[in-house]
């Protein structure tokens, strides 16, 4: 090909031979575009470039971008001539004994738009490659490095950026770790795990030297499903982890005094160190022994988070005498890493006595019941351990003179402070103090002195109750009865509150248990109280008032006067009329009888027609036949102002005098007819049936309204058969009925007011009736 021109080939070195083929292409533009293959594959045995089926590798350079292309040859010159990137390539290869002529025969498509000519450097004979799949090696990771890099214990190796092959994808990876004194000079590598994942990063917890103050590095090489010829190289972690040293133990450690008995010991360090990590704190124990030879194992006391060289503690010690004591400190670093142990010097434990508390008090200095006496302050002594502590008392009546000391109680305990409930003198008024001392395990010689109480108790004397306590109404009708009292004095302590209590009774007499009324919280010795009241007619009540201070002491109770619940009278008793009567009396008269007012009270009647005013007899007297207050039982007549004709009602009740509380109210419906006589005028009417007939059902319906029976007429009357001769006899009957009802009126009470005047009757002749004489009879009928 005339066109292309610089071809140059040139053999590389290594495990591969490398060829790179250089032409320039000039396009009809003149502009040259460059075009570079570098085409490699293994040396076979053979020598021949190419050797049973090795791949080959192509990359492209065009103009300075470049790309990986497989090469695939194929048999003679046979092309299709449209699919892209090379396809064959004819070399002659160098032989293993020398040089000879080299030569290259290559097409290529790149992309479906350029293509070139078979170009020839040298017309010397070639070898045309067979077909082979293209393989290369893993990339080893990128990256890789441990964490942390100073360490007790676990750490993690972690690594990235690794990449599979060609036909070779990532299967694991392999690593090894190497070990130094000094992170410079490293010993062999030593094979540690292998981590199976087709990732490109990961990572593996592993552990830092085994010995302390070493370093350790790792390496990583990636391994692909091609098999051990195509593993990455080795990434070497970029940094190292090391061993974490342990701190040194303090240099100097005093346990003081030196004997001690009851003292408090102290133990200083100082001089301790850290390792490759800071001092985070120490361990203190101690072990004992009783020749100073032979000791126990360590007991650890307490461990302190304590971030310097040296400090003080105050350790718990035996104080058996005859014991020896020693301490160990261990320091500790940030690792929880402990140093060997700091042994103190001995201690050794006298005997002595008890330590006698150095407070000991009463809760309070007045009271009504048991108090707490506290102390504190007690002490062992050296082998003289607190097994109990005595207790006695003395009473004063001043706070100045006191008793003997009497015997309390002992307390069996070993704690250097305690609590006991005590009482205070049983006599109201009176004081009393407590001494306390310590009694240990060696005997009575080492108990400690006596501790006297910083203060006394006072038994509380109680409050006296109110002088005076009253409960007003004595007899009551409202819900509500007051109760006053006054006259209360304190005792020592002021007064808190009053309780106050009720009893109820029947007759007076006989009474119920007091049971809880109320509380009423104050401290004024008077006061005040509205109290529900029973509302159970002629209930007796009486209260009782007791005062508590605030030492809730109660006093005695003081008794209340006796209230009642006022009883309403019972409903007065209608004589007349009755229910549903008729009267043809327009001014009615209304008989009664008052009921019974249980309380002994006068009663006041009251009368109310329809929806009238109530009237009553002490106001309005001229309405009464007996007037004013009435006693049980009293008979009186009401009669009622002029009232129409027609329908009424009269409502009656009974109120007592004091309280004027109402009996039940009675009613009764009644009728005040119209006149039913036909007017009969003196040598002018004719009396026939009918008139005496209207008479007869007059007189029945008056009888009727006073609650007498109705009469049964001899004879009937029937118009035109009645002969004249019988009309006197049936005045006389009618005359005769109408009598009782007269009697009943007029002798009701004793009162004659409202009675009916005495009736002085016609002669009734023979013959039919006159006219006065059956006017008569109506007059009256209608008064009645």
């Amino acid at each position: 090909m005339a066109d292309i021109s610089g071809i140059t080939l040139q053999a590389g070195t290594g495990p591969s031979v490398f060829y790179t083929i250089t032409y320039t292409k000039s396009r009809p533009n003149n502009n040259q575009m460059t075009y570079n293959f570098t085409i490699s594959a293994a040396l076979g045995s053979s020598g021949s470039f190419i050797h049973n089926g090795y791949a080959l590798l192509c990359t492209m350079t065009v103009n300075g971008s470049s790309s990986q292309v497989r090469i695939k040859t194929v048999d003679g010159d046979n092309w299709d001539g449209t699919t892209p990137r090379l396809r064959y390539v004819s070399v002659t290869c160098p032989s293993t004994t020398g040089n000879t002529t080299q030569g290259v025969r290559f097409r290529v498509v790149s992309d479906g738009r350029l293509t070139l000519s078979s170009g020839v450097i040298d017309n010397s004979s070639y070898t045309v490659l067979s077909s082979a799949l293209l393989t290369t090696v893993c990339g080893a990771p990128t990256s890789c490095s441990v964490n942390p890099i100073l360490s007790e214990g676990g750490i993690t190796l972690s690594w990235s950026g690794a990449s599979g092959g060609i036909s070779n994808t990532i299967s694991s990876y392999e690593i090894q770790y190497s070990e130094s004194t000094d992170n410079f000079t490293w010993g062999a590598w030593t094979a540690l795990t292998t981590v199976s994942t087709t990732a490109t990063s990961g990572s593996v917890a592993t552990s830092p030297p085994s010995i302390r103050g070493n370093y350790r590095r790792f390496q990583v090489r990636t391994r692909g499903t091609a098999g051990a010829s195509y593993y990455s190289g080795w990434k070497v972690s970029t940094n190292s982890v090391r061993r974490n040293t342990a701190p040194k133990p303090a240099t100097t450690a005093v346990a003081s005094p030196a004997a001690y008995s009851d003292e408090t010991i102290t133990l200083t360090w100082s001089g301790a160190s850290s390792g490759t990590s800071p001092v985070k704190g120490y361990q203190i124990a101690r072990r004992t022994s009783t020749d100073n030879s032979t000791w126990s194992s360590w007991n650890v006391l307490t461990t302190l988070i304590l971030a310097a060289s040296g400090g003080s503690y105050n350790p718990t010690v035996s104080r058996t005498p005859g014991t020896y004591t020693q301490f160990g400190i261990w320091t500790i670093d940030t690792f929880d890493v402990y140093s060997v142990e700091k042994i103190s010097n001995s201690i050794y434990c006298n005997i002595t006595a008890c330590g006698a508390p150095t407070a000991c008090s009463v809760s309070v200095t007045l009271a009504e019941g048991n108090i707490s006496l506290s102390w504190s302050g007690a002490s062992d002594g050296a082998g003289n351990a607190i097994t109990s502590y005595e207790i006695q008392y003395s009473d004063s009546a001043d706070d100045s003179n006191w008793g003997a000391w009497t015997a309390l109680t002992t307390v069996i305990t070993s704690a250097t402070s305690s609590i006991l409930s005590v009482s205070p003198s049983g006599a109201r008024g009176y004081y009393r103090q407590f001494r306390i001392r310590t009694r240990g395990a060696a005997g009575e010689s080492f108990y400690s002195d006596w501790t006297v109480s910083s203060n006394t108790v006072r038994r509380n004397t109680l409050p006296t109750p109110p002088s005076s306590f009253n409960a007003a109404p004595v007899i009551y009708e409202s819900s509500t009865v007051t109760l006053t009292w006054s006259g209360t004095i304190p005792g020592t302590s002021a007064i808190k509150q009053y309780v106050i209590q009720r009893s109820t009774s029947t007759d007076g007499t006989n009474w119920s248990a007091y049971e809880a009324l109320t509380i009423i919280v104050s401290s004024a010795p008077s006061g005040t109280f509205t109290a529900n009241a029973s509302q159970i007619a002629g209930m007796y009540t009486r209260y009782r008032i007791s005062v508590t201070d605030t030492l809730d002491a109660v006093s005695a109770y003081v008794v209340s006067g006796t209230v009642k619940k006022n009883s309403p009278p019972t409903a007065p008793v209608i004589v007349c009329p009755i229910s549903s009567s008729s009267s043809y009396n327009t001014t009615p008269r209304f008989m009664i009888t008052t009921g019974v007012e249980p309380d002994g009270q006068t009663q006041i009647m009251e009368v109310k027609i329809d929806a009238g005013v109530w009237i009553n007899s002490v106001d309005n007297p001229e309405m009464f036949s007996t007037s004013g207050y009435l006693s049980n039982g009293a008979k009186t007549v009401y009669q009622a102002a002029t009232l129409a004709t027609g329908n009424h009602t009269v409502t009656l009740r009974c109120l007592d005098s004091d309280i004027e509380s109402s009996s039940p109210e009675v009613v009764r419906a009644f009728t005040v007819l119209p006149p039913p006589f036909e007017t009969i005028t003196v040598n002018e009417t004719h009396v026939k049936a009918t008139h005496i007939q209207t008479l007869r059902n007059a007189v029945n319906k008056v009888r009727s309204y006073y609650n007498l029976s109705p009469v049964t007429w001899s004879e009937e009357i029937v118009a035109g058969k009645t002969t004249v001769k019988n009309w006197p006899f049936h005045i006389t009957e009618l005359r005769k009925a109408i009598e009782p009802v007269i009697t009943t009126v007029n002798s009701f009470d004793s009162s004659m007011t409202f009675d009916i005047p005495p009736i002085t009757w016609l002669p009734i002749g023979t013959g039919r009736p006159k006219a006065d004489v059956m006017q008569q009879i109506q007059d009256l009928l209608l008064m009645l």
